[in-house]
């Protein structure tokens, strides 16, 4: 097609040529090798446009092909941007409702925690009552003693009973002298500290060696055996210690508290109350031991549990 229409355009002046004007066969042979110059180039040069048309064709096929995958793609990508803002979606939701879970969970163990800590109170106060109540009820019981006593007295004074005073005639008892009534004393003392010293270094030997129910149990003893040793408050500490240790910390803070209560003078009532507040925090009650850090700090300011509260007071 495009050679023929090549070939009008080239003959067609040749006709009008040759119909109009009159020219020499040397014009003629000049302008016949001018125009087939002309018809190879034209020749040429639509060869290469039918190349560049081919080309170009080939170019806009492989375009569409491109494209029409590209669309594909987006398709699918679009089809996996859906699937994933749905499972995104549904991750969420899910994240949602654990989250409410874990709130209730929270809420849940809150009131537990609380509840402890009341019930921890209560049994302090409780406790602290009931040492006063057996205190007054020790101090009717002396005083009915003592009345019972007089009584007693009353009544050999008045029947005429005298057992030590006969048995002291019939020299069947001999009384000992002041030196032999102090010495004795004195060795029945010694024999009895020795003793109450050996059991309660006994029992924090186990301590130390990390034995927390023996050392527990050895405390406990010694408190049986002993309890109005002067080292009383040390052992009611070493029991809140050895209760600490064993992670038994509502144990714990009872046998801190008999030491705040039962030895308000004595040198443990700082650390006792010190290793108090720490296991109130063990249970998650940050309120009540805030409280006993900042009563630490009050009572006992300058010394080394005073600072430590100090400091856990800044970090909260």
């Amino acid at each position: 097609m495009v050679h023929v229409f090549i070939k009008s355009l080239i003959f067609l002046p040749v006709a009008i040529f040759f119909a109009t004007s009159c020219a020499s066969h040397k014009d003629i042979i000049s302008l016949n090798n001018q125009l087939h110059a002309i018809y190879r180039q034209t020749r040429k040069d639509g060869k290469r446009f039918e190349k560049s048309i081919k080309k170009l064709e080939g170019t806009i096929k492989a375009n569409e092909a491109k494209q029409k995958e590209m669309e594909e793609t987006l398709k699918e990508d679009r089809k996996a941007l859906k699937g994933g803002q749905e499972a995104l979606r549904l991750h969420l939701a899910q994240l949602g409702a654990d989250l409410v879970g874990m709130r209730e969970d929270i809420q849940t163990l809150t009131g537990r925690a609380e509840d402890n800590s009341q019930l921890l109170k209560r049994t302090i106060e409780e406790d602290t009552t009931k040492e006063d109540a057996m205190v007054s009820q020790m101090k009717e019981f002396s005083s009915m003693i003592d009345g019972l006593k007089a009584s007693i007295d009353k009544i050999e004074n008045y029947f005429g009973i005298e057992t030590s005073a006969k048995k002291k005639k019939a020299g069947l008892e001999k009384a000992p002298s002041a030196q032999e009534i102090g010495q004795k004393d004195v060795s029945v003392r010694e024999k009895k500290k020795l003793t109450e010293s050996a059991i309660y270094d006994r029992a924090l030997a186990c301590y130390r060696e990390g034995r927390y129910e023996e050392a527990k149990a050895g405390f406990e003893d010694f408190l049986r055996l002993y309890p109005k040793s002067d080292l009383g408050d040390n052992a009611y500490f070493w029991i809140g210690e050895s209760h600490r240790d064993l992670k038994k910390y509502e144990e714990a803070i009872l046998a801190y508290q008999r030491v705040i209560n039962g030895y308000p003078n004595g040198n443990k009532v700082p650390i006792a109350m010190l290793h108090q507040a720490f296991a109130f925090e063990k249970i998650n009650d940050k309120t009540t031991a805030n409280l006993v850090f900042k009563k630490v700090l009050k009572k006992f300011p300058g010394t080394k549990e005073a600072e430590i509260a100090k400091r856990k007071l800044k970090q909260d």
